[in-house]
């Protein structure tokens, strides 16, 4: 009987789990910021403040800008995606099948990934009331002007108004959005806009996510990528070992990693009504 599994075997899996974590498991990885430290406890990420430009007379010095260096850090916690495969089952297992582990372990991971960062998102102290009349809404629901008004808030963070702005909403939300025709019409937008919830999509400044993982109660996040952070000490490992106990062979998947709120101002909560 072998209990052995061919190295090809195992770089296969670890391959493929490594493609399903990032391009089907997190939603959110690609959307904050991210470092990498091998083996690190806690990763830190730098935070500059704001300089001003001086102006000098000829040939006086310069003046330092004498910018505010802070740092902010995400712990890390470790993560396992395992499963056992029976020694019976292994005349019956084939790439279908192993791509069909490989898939779930990926899933998993992805979705500890958008868990983890969603509740250091969560903890931000810039929370809005959906039906706040003072954002221009009283029923709680989530229309153009709401979305503009966060939009300016947000300006008014001095937070970048660039392609790097993401709403990140529950699917209830997200319905709400595909009721606006200034969201979904061709005759407002170039793209296919929300139709795609998985793919995110730029309307009214922001890239939209929907995602079935937000807390209760909460509507969305709106963020911009440089302002929460996704660290990782170890990156995806996988091994694959036999188990004379359960004749079997344990293949596990796991990693290293955490998440935090890197600016403040950058991240908004929004709570349903």
């Amino acid at each position: 009987m072998a209990t052995t599994v061919p190295v090809s075997f195992i770089e296969q899996y670890e391959a493929e789990v490594k493609q399903v974590y990032q391009r089907e498991g997190s939603l959110l990885r690609n959307a904050v910021r991210t470092r990498t430290q091998v083996n690190a406890e806690r990763i830190y990420f730098p935070v500059l403040g704001k300089g001003s430009a001086t102006s000098k007379a000829r040939h006086a010095d310069v003046v330092p800008m004498d910018l505010e260096h802070t740092r902010v850090f995400a712990d890390m916690s470790d993560h396992y995606a395992p499963e056992y495969i029976d020694e019976l089952d292994q005349a019956k297992l084939n790439w279908s099948l192993a791509s069909e582990y490989a898939r779930a372990s990926g899933n998993a991971l992805g979705r500890k990934t958008d868990q983890i960062l969603i509740d250091a998102m969560n903890l931000t102290t810039n929370v809005l009331d959906a039906d706040d009349a003072t954002l221009g809404n009283t029923d709680g629901v989530l229309d153009l002007q709401l979305t503009a008004n966060i939009s300016k808030l947000l300006n008014a963070a001095d937070v970048p108004m660039d392609t790097n702005r993401f709403a990140v909403v529950d699917p209830a939300t997200h319905a709400e959005l595909l009721q606006l025709s200034e969201a979904t019409s061709s005759d407002f937008t170039t793209t296919q806009l929300l139709m795609n919830a998985r793919e995110p999509a730029m309307w009214m400044g922001f890239r939209w996510i929907m995602h079935t993982g937000l807390p209760e109660g909460v509507k969305g996040f709106f963020f911009h990528s440089q302002a929460a952070g996704h660290g990782i000490s170890r990156d995806i490992v996988t091994e694959v070992n036999y188990v004379p106990e359960k004749v079997a062979f344990l293949v596990n998947s796991y990693m290293s990693m955490g998440a935090t709120i890197i600016e403040e101002a950058g991240v908004l909560r929004l709570d349903a009504k």
